[in-house]
């Protein structure tokens, strides 16, 4: 039998932005769609805001809201109609509803003079913005967002991430990210889930998450003497680790030793001494032996 998730336990705190990150296959849209009462789990069991969500169905629903990378839609439709519908399914008014529509599809970037076209002769980027601008249109207390900016450009990312941003400044509204994308986990959220085959094998913020992989300090010199540089840094008390690679010397640390460093390499050429920080990324294929670009088998 296969077991798209097990063994999961999370408790994510009202008002929060909560990350859930890992490559595609490893149990985050099921996670999603169990909260959002579309799947039923075999055991254990699920509360949004105190309820369950099997026994109380269609409580959570009046709660909640979906954005997802599988965006659903009458095709034929406008954005327009497909706006008021849903909005009409929360009973909101239908005026108020579209003034907020056109408010948030403005904020993000929509070409206004689509919005009665069709939504089948939409981009797919496209599609996803009208499809952000439902999850939000109910003013739900928590927002399920799975993988809600793919297919977006990078300058609609970062306009969808900002309207994030300020729904939570603006809303007492709880959001869950699930995403593949570390930088946009590691810049919205609060806190971070890692799973791997269905299993969550770290949480905590971005930096405690960091720390998993390194415990020195780490820095890089950029310079065209690599030998030299090399050689120089060898004799310097406290540098651990040096490694060469890409016209970069590569060392660590456990004290602040840049005073000495920057000392013993005068008279030599180099450019610039940077700070290396570990990322996501480097927390993921530490923690699974995997990219976040692998596929789960």
């Amino acid at each position: 039998m296969f077991r798209a998730i097990s063994d999961i336990t999370l408790d994510v705190k009202q008002g929060e932005t909560y990350g859930v990150l890992g490559h595609n296959g490893c149990g985050k849209s099921t996670l999603i769609r169990m909260v959002a009462t579309l799947l039923i789990p075999d055991k254990g069991e699920i509360r949004v805001f105190g309820k369950d969500v099997y026994k109380s169905r269609a409580a959570v629903k009046k709660l909640i809201n979906r954005v997802s990378v599988e965006a659903s839609f009458f095709k034929r439709l406008s954005a327009r109609e497909n706006l008021i519908y849903a909005a009409r399914l929360y009973g909101m008014d239908v005026v108020d509803a579209e003034k907020k529509a056109k408010a948030i599809l403005k904020q993000i970037g929509f070409p206004m003079k689509k919005y009665d076209e069709p939504v089948e002769k939409y981009s797919r980027g496209l599609q996803q913005k009208v499809a952000i601008t439902r999850g939000f249109l109910t003013t739900p207390r928590l927002l399920l967002l799975d993988e809600p900016t793919t297919g977006l450009d990078p300058k609609s990312k970062k306009e969808v991430q900002m309207f994030i941003r300020s729904i939570r400044k603006k809303h007492d509204v709880t959001l869950v990210l699930s995403s593949h994308d570390m930088d946009e986990v590691d810049a919205l959220c609060d806190r971070i889930a890692i799973m791997n085959s269905g299993r969550i094998v770290a949480e905590g913020t971005g930096e405690e998450l960091k720390k998993l992989v390194q415990k020195n300090d780490k820095y890089e010199i950029v310079t065209s003497q690599l030998k030299d540089v090399y050689l120089a840094l060898k004799d310097v008390e406290g540098v651990l680790d040096i490694k060469v690679a890409d016209k970069k010397v590569v060392f660590e640390s456990k004290k602040k030793i840049l005073p000495k460093v920057v000392q013993k390499l005068n008279g030599l050429d180099f450019e610039q001494i940077n700070t290396v920080k570990p990322t996501l990324e480097d927390v993921f294929l530490h923690l699974t032996g995997k990219s976040l670009s692998d596929q789960e088998e």
